[in-house]
């Protein structure tokens, strides 16, 4: 331990010496306290938390991962580059207590400036809100709604794999069915299709959505909903919300704008049975404008329980995105391992374009095979015309499909790899109000804060172990 915290010391030195790492560090504490004055939020109490908990903290956290980036490469390939490395290597310290000291020297670093950070932010927040010339009940409502820690319950969907079946057999039977498309492709298009229908709302019709919710339900809870309407620009949506617990209804009238989250309250909620129960949420249409609405099958009707607090959810946000720099830190001390400073930095570059692009990555990847190549192969197609007939897509070559199967292997694998890195959303959800489940963070703890850095680790010994570290590195 001694010499892993030696081999960290003195890492922490070069660190602070760097100068691309102050100045990354001093526009982190800019963002933390600085970007909350330069940006102007929406003119509501939610859009001003936001805009502190998303976007400032958001922005700090990026810069920190090019910090841990960029000084984990400089930790080994710059020492190796200046030779300053072969002066450990050639003393009787194990190769994996030097990868160690490296990354746990960037690990205090992380874990001193996130505090600072979270610091900061929390403050700036509590005193631009009390500075805040927003109403009492808006504000007691955001803090209620975003300043809070709710825990999203979500109706299953019904089960239509039989009327899906039907369907398309049925579409089969007339020759309604496109040629050269999968059937999967197909099935998915159904089911999408009768969803879409079964969570359509006429005008004077309803829909009910079914919660499992647990015993000892909250007096205070929250129905979040987002409904579309067929009546093109802002006409209202006018309905009626009826919350169904046991014997008890409790109902709200409603007027929003379609397209837009709303949060409807509820207070002194009946106490249920010590076992699980079902509570039902029937939404009215009354039929203004004679439009339909329109639910998303997933979340566009969504019971929210409040469990926790804001500081335990604001706490819990903090440890996730310091594992996330825990891992970040271990790939860039591995690039350094691997590669030479200008090689190393290349890598960190293209994983943060990776990054930028996460959400594309994460929804290309997560569509089976055949729908991908069915919707990208007839980019690559060219067109064909009948006389003067209008010019019609010609079928996907060979090519063209092939080039789309390699490109969904390409999406897959990298989502698959990177997956930890693409996929954490706790800030948003920090940021809505969302309880982020401890569960959640226990397994980020496992992930990317200790069997991912010990496989990098264990790669990086090798490395050290086998590579001739005394010649200039060639790649």
């Amino acid at each position: 331990m001694n010499q892993i915290a030696a081999i960290a010391l003195l890492a922490l030195r070069n660190a602070l010496r760097s100068r691309v790492i102050l100045v990354l560090l001093l526009l982190v504490l800019a963002a933390a306290f600085l970007l909350p004055h330069a940006i102007r939020h929406d003119g509501t109490p939610e859009g001003l938390i936001r805009l502190h908990l998303a976007y400032s903290l958001g922005i700090a956290g990026f810069l920190l991962t090019l910090a841990s980036l960029w000084a984990g490469c400089a930790a080994i390939s710059q020492e190796a580059d200046d030779k300053t490395l072969q002066l450990v290597l050639v003393k009787p310290v194990p190769r994996l207590r030097i990868w160690l000291g490296k990354w746990l020297a960037l690990l205090l670093i992380n874990a001193l400036l996130l505090t600072v950070v979270g610091i900061l932010d929390a403050v700036t927040l509590q005193a631009a809100l009390r500075r805040s010339q927003f109403e009492p009940e808006a504000l007691a409502r955001a803090r209620q709604t975003t300043l809070a820690a709710l825990e999203p319950v979500q109706a299953p969907l019904p089960d239509i794999k039989t009327e899906v079946q039907a369907e398309y057999e049925a579409l089969r039977a007339r020759h309604l069915l496109p040629e050269n498309v999968p059937e999967s492709t197909l099935l998915d298009s159904i089911k999408r299709t009768l969803l879409a229908r079964a969570y359509a709302i006429p005008p004077g019709g309803t829909r009910a959505w079914r919660f499992q919710v647990p015993a000892h339900l909250p007096p205070t809870f929250f129905v979040q909903f987002k409904a579309d309407s067929s009546v093109p620009g802002s006409a209202e949506i006018q309905a009626r919300l009826d919350v169904h617990i046991g014997g008890h209804i409790m109902s709200r009238e409603i007027d929003a704008m379609p397209g837009t989250r709303q949060m409807l309250l509820f207070t002194n909620s009946p106490s249920l049975s010590d076992t699980a129960t079902e509570i039902s949420a029937v939404f009215s249409n009354h039929g203004a404008y004679d439009a339909t609405l329109f639910f998303d099958p997933t979340d566009g009707l969504v019971l929210r329980l409040p469990r926790g607090t804001f500081s335990g959810n604001y706490l819990r946000a903090l440890a996730s995105l310091y594992l996330r720099l825990a891992l970040f830190a271990a790939l860039g001390v591995t690039f350094g391992t691997l590669f030479s400073m200008p090689v190393a930095t290349f890598l960190t570059l293209v994983l943060i374009l990776i990054l930028q692009l996460s959400g594309f990555i994460s929804a290309s990847a997560q569509v089976d095979r055949a729908t991908f190549v069915a919707n990208v192969a007839p980019f690559g197609a060219g067109a064909h015309s009948h006389g003067d007939e209008t010019e019609e897509p010609a079928p996907p070559s060979p090519l063209a499909r092939a080039t789309a199967t390699v490109l969904y292997y390409t999406y897959r694998g990298t989502w698959l790899t990177l997956r930890p890195l693409l996929e954490n959303r706790s800030l948003d959800d920090l940021s809505t109000g969302t309880r982020l489940p401890p569960r959640d963070l226990l397994r980020d703890l496992w992930q990317q804060g200790i069997f991912l850095p010990l496989l990098l680790a264990g790669l990086s010994t090798l490395v050290l172990k086998r590579r001739e570290w005394a010649l200039p590195a060639v790649n």
